[in-house]
Order: C-alpha cells, then sequence, then structure tokens
C-alpha cells in the first residue's frame, strides 16, 4: 500500500488535507449538530495521504460525508507520530464533535484518546489501532475500531490456496510474510494457517519476512528459487509483493508453472489475476474502508452507535470492512480501487 500515484498530489490539493495546524475542512453541509442549521464537524487523521491505498481511503470517506452532510476536516501526517498529535490538537480547538484516527505510531499516538477524552469529544481508530482498552460504544475513548479482519483475510487466502492446491499431492508452498510482528503479519498468517490445517496435501516448506517491502520481495523469491523450484505456489501477505513474485518467476520462465496468491485486490494486483499472472488475491477495498469510519463515527456522534453491527469476537470491538476472494472468474467484476 506505500506506491504512490503521480496524480496523488492533485488528489490532495482537492481534498485540502494538510499538515499541523492548518487543517483544511472537506465536504460541506451536516446533519444538525447543536442549534438549526449547524453542521456536524468530524474529524480523520491520516497517517499518509499520498499513498495509493490512502487516496481511495479518502474518496470514500468524502463521498460518505456527502451523503451524510457532514462537515469534514482531513488530516496528513506525512507518516510522523507528532504531527499527527498537533493536527489532532488542531481540530478539536476548532470545534469538531466526533474524531476518527488512524494512527502513524499506535504507541506514539495514544495521546489523541486522552485528548478527545478531556475534549468530550467521541473517538475511534479506523484502519490502523491503537495499542491501548477499547471501551466499546458509549464507552472509554478510542469507543470501538473500523477496519478489515487480517484473520479473515488470511483465511480466504487459505480458501484461494485449497482450491488451487486440489489434485495437487504435495501441493508446496512459499509463504513470504510481512514485518514480523505486526499485527496484519500475525493475523493473516494465522488466518491461512488454520485453514488449510485439515489439508494434508498443503505444505508449506519455506517461510521467510519481506517486510511488506516490494524490492524486499522480489530478492526473497530469487532466495526461495535458489533452495527449490519445485515449488507450486508463492504466497505474499500484500499484493505489491505478490506481484514482485510473480515477475521474478516470468523473469525466470517460471510463469503458470508456480502460482502467485496476495492479498489487497489492489488495481494491478486484480489485473494480475485477470491475466493469469497471479491465481487470486483477496480484495480490500480503500474506498469501502473509508466510507465505513466516516459512517460509525456519524452514528456515534449522532447517538445511533447502539444500532452498528459491532464484532467483539477479537482484541477490541471493531465494524468490519468485508473483503472478497479474488480468482479470474470474478476479477473483472471486482476491480480494485488503489
Amino acid at each position: 500500500m506505500r506506491k504512490t500515484l503521480a496524480a496523488s498530489l492533485a488528489i490532495m490539493s482537492a481534498v485540502a488535507l494538510t499538515a499541523c495546524s492548518s487543517a483544511a475542512t472537506a465536504g460541506a453541509g451536516s446533519g444538525s449538530a447543536s442549534g438549526a442549521g449547524e453542521k456536524i464537524k468530524l474529524g480523520i487523521a491520516l497517517p499518509a495521504g499520498n499513498q495509493t491505498f490512502w487516496t481511495a481511503w479518502i474518496k470514500g470517506a468524502q463521498a460518505e460525508a456527502a451523503k451524510l452532510d457532514v462537515d469534514l476536516t482531513l488530516t496528513d501526517a506525512k507518516n510522523d507520530a507528532q504531527t499527527m498529535n498537533d493536527q489532532v490538537n488542531t481540530m478539536i480547538v476548532g470545534g469538531i464533535k466526533g474524531l476518527a484516527v488512524a494512527s502513524v505510531d499506535p504507541t506514539g499516538n495514544k495521546g489523541t484518546a486522552q485528548a478527545a477524552t478531556d475534549a468530550g469529544i467521541p473517538m475511534i481508530t479506523s484502519n490502523r489501532t491503537l495499542d491501548m482498552a477499547y471501551g466499546g460504544v458509549g464507552g472509554a475513548n478510542p469507543q470501538v475500531h473500523t477496519g478489515f479482519n487480517d484473520l479473515q483475510m488470511g483465511g480466504f487466502q487459505g480458501d484461494l490456496l485449497i482450491k488451487a492446491c486440489e489434485g495437487i499431492d504435495p501441493c508446496n508452498v512459499a509463504l513470504q510474510v510481512g514485518t514480523l510482528g505486526a499485527t496484519p503479519q500475525v493475523q493473516r498468517s494465522k488466518g491461512l494457517k488454520d485453514k488449510i490445517a485439515s489439508h494434508a496435501n498443503i505444505k508449506i516448506v519455506m517461510e521467510e519476512t519481506n517486510d511488506f517491502d516490494p524490492v524486499k520481495a522480489a530478492d526473497v523469491t530469487q532466495t526461495m528459487l535458489q533452495k527449490s523450484k519445485d515449488l507450486s505456489f508463492i504466497l505474499a501477505q500484500t499484493d505489491p509483493e505478490a506481484l514482485a513474485a510473480a515477475t521474478v518467476l516470468k523473469e525466470q520462465g517460471l510463469e503458470g508453472k508456480i502460482g502467485v496468491i496476495g492479498i489487497g485486490g489492489s488495481k494491478e494486483g486484480v489485473e494480475a489475476v485477470a491475466s493469469g499472472k497471479m491465481y487470486g488475491t483477496v480484495r480490500v477495498s480503500g474506498a469501502d474502508d473509508g466510507a465505513t469510519s466516516l459512517r460509525t463515527l456519524y452514528a456515534i456522534v449522532t447517538g445511533k452507535g447502539s444500532e452498528l453491527k459491532v464484532d467483539t469476537s477479537g482484541e477490541r470491538p471493531t465494524v468490519v470492512v468485508d473483503a472478497l476472494m479474488i480468482t479470474k472468474e470474478n476479477a473483472a467484476d471486482n476491480p480494485g480501487d488503489w
């Protein structure tokens, strides 16, 4: 998700993302706040608004803000935790009635929850969490999280692998995981392995980290192939790394002989599945993620939090954004949006 679009700066200007104390307002109108005709002001603090995934996320949040007729402020911390803290404080002083945070650093941005609490403002996290206890709707900040279920995404990748390995015994798999210890790496790995555990024909014969870095993923792929080319599939935990692996396979004349399965459903990822360069991926929508964040925050601020569908089975109460398995059969109907 780190790949940037050439048009991102134009998009950023259009949505008026700002740094530090110059947070800009995007969207207009609102459901009533405290007085007749008064607009509900909501704020969302983002970590890196110019990245491809986040530009799609922003569009989704803005579209939902327009639909609900609220006054939305978006900020871009440019991957700096202190900048995000400053931006949040500026939004609070500016009179926001609700706050969503996609943290740069889950520990370094913990103070945002306390700042919102001190100001009497409901606060949620979106896409990225904070390293603290969640209070639930109507409870302590942060109240809930909105975003994808990494365990589910790993499980969907497992489902794709099970389907791909039908009739192959052994189905030897080389697994590339993301940054060790990161929530997506841990949960996606668990979801995958739990799903394939009962399928004796599927064997993970290699597992190495690529740190969610496409350049490193290419190097890791070459190392894996040097160890053995007796592989049926290479798996990666995001599409950019999966695409890097697919490129190496093509360069070595192994395209079509060793399949690739990713996670993310990026534009390039879905296109690669449609063309046969990759076997499959798990599509997640940045636009859906952004819209869900705004919709959830609005519901809490307007006293309708009890109507939200909140999953309480995991570490934190979460309004889950759905994912979708993509193969060549449905790729054309489900293009990526980031």
